[in-house]
């Protein structure tokens, strides 16, 4: 299992990026490592019915999402309060916590771990609201596996 504000010791590491990386620029709130599952949070009424209303700062992210709070995984290491592209498509190596089995769906830890889906309670009730993606290879906890993600 990784740690908060940690995730993949080696960062952000894509695996494919399904022919473009899918990413959303935001603004990050505290110091958030690359590779890092963030979530969007922010004041209401940023934006207005109209494109020309919205800049990038309007979002804002933050680190060690988890349960159905995950939009993605950011792309590199960042200061309080800067720019950050966070990746919310594509196959990336990420950190098993528990056993991951290829083709099934997982979902993440609040830790920047994937776990499976499974039948838990929490799991029953959100069902696939919770999933962040499939797995591609197995992984042992603690280990490596690769996720296609879709946040």
């Amino acid at each position: 299992m990784a740690a908060a504000g940690i995730g993949n010791s080696a960062g952000y590491v894509p695996v494919f990026d399904g022919g473009n990386p899918r990413l959303v620029g935001g603004i990050v709130e505290g110091i958030i490592s690359g590779g890092v599952f963030v979530y969007a949070s922010g004041a209401t009424a940023k934006v207005s019915s109209g494109l020309n209303s919205f800049v990038s700062s309007d979002i804002m992210f933050l680190r060690d999402a988890s349960r159905t709070q995950f939009n993605g995984i950011c792309v590199q290491t960042a200061g309080s309060n800067t720019y950050e592209a966070v990746a919310t498509r594509g196959s990336f190596i990420l950190v098993a916590n528990g056993t991951v089995v290829p083709g099934e769906m997982v979902k993440c830890d609040g830790n920047n771990s994937v776990l499976p889906l499974g039948s838990t309670a929490d799991s029953l009730a959100k069902g696939p609201s919770m999933a962040i993606g499939r797995a591609l290879t197995a992984g042992a906890s603690g280990g490596f596996c690769i996720i296609d993600i879709h946040g």
